[in-house]
């Protein structure tokens, strides 16, 4: 009983630090949640999908097991994320685990597994420009992602840090490595 009282209040931690408004820049301070239950002889990830269904929407990217985010919501069996970079998306709540300190943790900022297909560089690239106001035009893009609250109609015009358009760089020079269709 005590560890579900405990498991509780590290939950609410982790929502009443982002919900203060915390800058990621004293991450140190944080409590964050962080995938829990992965199989290393497995796939070893946790999907982030553009929805909480396994079945609806896509996903959009895979977390490695030192992932840290932060819960914005719960759905049912799903938990609404937040990740360093802003992406945000739907994990199962069954791989969840809360909280750990950014500075207690196996690593203080641990990135996503990196794609391994066509499919995942593209919803990651996608995923990029949703958070940023991306309206897609495609029927694929509004499936994934929807256009809800979109602004920018042209990739060109759509305000990303410097950050950003250099992982978008890097995602697409991997897919024209792996042949990926454009």
């Amino acid at each position: 009983m005590r560890k579900v009282g405990l498991s509780i209040f590290g939950s609410v931690l982790c929502s009443i630090a982002f919900a203060a408004g915390s800058a990621w820049a004293q991450v140190e301070q944080e409590r964050f949640s962080y995938p829990v239950g992965l199989d290393p002889y497995g796939d070893n990830f946790l999907a982030l999908r553009s929805q909480p269904s396994g079945s609806d929407g896509v996903r959009i990217a895979r977390l490695g097991p030192n992932t840290l985010f932060i819960e914005i919501g719960r759905q049912g069996g799903w938990v609404n994320i937040q990740l360093p970079s802003g992406q945000t998306g739907w994990v199962s709540a069954r791989y969840v685990g809360c909280c750990r300190t950014a500075e207690t943790g196996p690593t203080v900022r641990s990135a996503p597994v990196a794609p391994s297909s066509c499919d995942d560089l593209l919803y990651e690239r996608n995923a990029i420009f949703k958070s940023a106001g991306y309206c897609f035009r495609t029927p694929r893009g509004i499936r994934a992602f929807g256009n809800a609250g979109c602004q920018y109609d042209d990739e060109a015009d759509v305000p990303l840090s410097i950050r950003q358009r250099q992982q978008v760089t890097q995602i697409r020079a991997t897919e024209r490595r792996l042949g990926c269709a454009p």
